[in-house]
């Protein structure tokens, strides 16, 4: 049988690329090359039967794994037995292994997929995110969620954990320096977590984190404002909070103020937490849904000065029956007060920049220091700051109980001295009215 085309040659062969249509590279005597658009490189024979009738060629192997010389010698037999009427049985076998060959590889290409699927930054920050959030306050897993969601999975989601550089992150984390300052610092620690989290379920080598330390251009970080330095605005802003006209709005901020807990614990205070006659509000460390409330997870207990009771029970006396000491405003969705509301009021009040509901924390901590002079462990166990280790944290809970009651008396006391210079009417007057 002459031959139709010269033949093929093993370099050939391997410099073959895949193009965007199935090609075919002919060796002659019935023999071809077929390339596919994924670059897989299949051996075809053409044969006749004894009747004379050509039916489709015939699939007999894969390169490399059957070599040039090998395909040859195979379609040579194949053209054999089917002129001599014998190609029925070994062309079906050739057909079989042929198909089982092509099943082996599709099932290789398809794990290979899912391996890729399962180790890309997509799937692993969901993992991460689904392992840290019942450790975490609601608002810190709303952030994460922000960060991942609307920065990192659009931009590198796709990118296979195994393998991602440093490089890889640099252009999304300056994108956001520039956009988002404060973001982007999150965006940096959560990237080193999520990065963590491969190298725990073995994707990654121990040794393999990334280089983000100094990643980012400098800039004057975001702490949250708070008047720590001039009594005089911390006055101003304690009588313009008793002004407010909003009495639920302008009850949550006083206990913010008095009891310097964060917005979001005290927006979602309940009834059944607060001991108006011992004057105690005991907080859950967890939610119901097993969330954190509190920071670090654990119950907390604070003491209630007579300027918090006072408030307090005027909103037992408005909300009774409800299980909220704060319920939802206008159309907020939640089933308490929203914390946004609390930073909105100082907002509208004027203080945007100077001051908010969370800097009521970074007050104490510094003028109860400078002004008061507080033990600085006494005002760390009223900030609820996790302690170093399980000792010190009993010793504090145990130690500083009672100590701390005296010294939120003395807090709500000097906020009142402050409002006083600026003439204000007495503190219980102002909640009465």
């Amino acid at each position: 049988m002459p031959r139709l085309a010269d033949p093929l040659t093993e370099l050939q062969i391997r410099k073959a690329k895949a193009a965007a249509k199935a090609y075919a590279l002919s060796d002659g005597n019935g023999l071809s090359l077929l390339v596919s658009p994924a670059g897989r490189k299949t051996w075809s024979v053409r044969y006749r039967l004894l009747d004379g009738t050509r039916p489709a060629p015939c699939v007999i192997g894969h390169y490399p794994g059957m070599s040039l010389a090998q395909a040859r010698v195979r379609a040579m037999e194949i053209q054999r037995d089917a002129a001599q009427g014998r190609a029925t049985q070994g062309l079906r076998s050739v057909a079989r292994r042929a198909a089982a060959e092509e099943t082996a590889e599709e099932q290789a290409e398809a794990f290979a997929k899912q391996e890729a699927q399962n180790a890309s930054l997509r799937s692993v920050s969901g993992r991460w995110l689904s392992e840290k959030r019942p450790t975490w306050a609601a608002e810190t897993y709303r952030k994460a969620l922000l960060v991942v969601d609307s920065y990192l999975v659009p931009a590198i989601g796709d990118m296979d954990m195994r393998t991602l550089e440093t490089k890889d992150v640099r252009p999304v984390l300056l994108k956001m320096a520039a956009e988002t300052p404060q973001l982007a610092r999150k965006a940096r620690q959560y990237i080193g977590s999520i990065v963590d989290q491969a190298i725990n379920e073995g994707l990654r080598r121990d040794e393999s984190r990334l280089r983000l330390d100094r990643m980012l251009p400098k800039f004057r970080t975001g702490h949250m404002p708070a008047v720590t330095d001039d009594e005089k605005t911390l006055g101003e802003i304690m009588r313009a909070v008793y002004d407010y006209p909003n009495r639920t709005v302008r009850a949550a901020l006083i206990l913010a103020s008095l009891t310097v807990m964060r917005p979001g614990v005290v927006a979602s205070a309940r009834w059944p937490e607060i001991d108006l006659d011992a004057g105690e509000w005991k907080i859950p460390g967890m939610n119901p849904d097993g969330s954190n409330r509190m920071k670090t997870g654990e119950d907390f207990t604070t003491s209630l000065p007579e300027q918090a009771l006072v408030v307090l029970r005027e909103m037992r006396e408005r909300t009774d029956g409800s299980e909220y000491v704060f319920p939802p405003q206008g159309r907020q969705s939640s089933p308490h007060l929203s914390r946004d509301a609390l930073s909105k009021a100082l907002r509208d009040l004027g203080f945007q920049g100077k001051h908010t509901p969370h800097g009521n924390r970074a007050s104490l901590r510094t003028l109860g220091r400078e002004r008061l002079g507080i033990d600085v462990d006494v005002l760390e166990a009223q900030l609820a700051h996790a302690p170093k280790d399980e000792v010190e944290a009993a010793y504090a809970r145990v130690k500083f109980r009672e100590k701390r009651r005296e010294v939120m008396q003395a807090w709500a006391d000097y906020l009142d001295g402050l409002m006083a210079s600026g003439q204000v009417v007495p503190i219980k007057a102002h909640v009465a009215r």
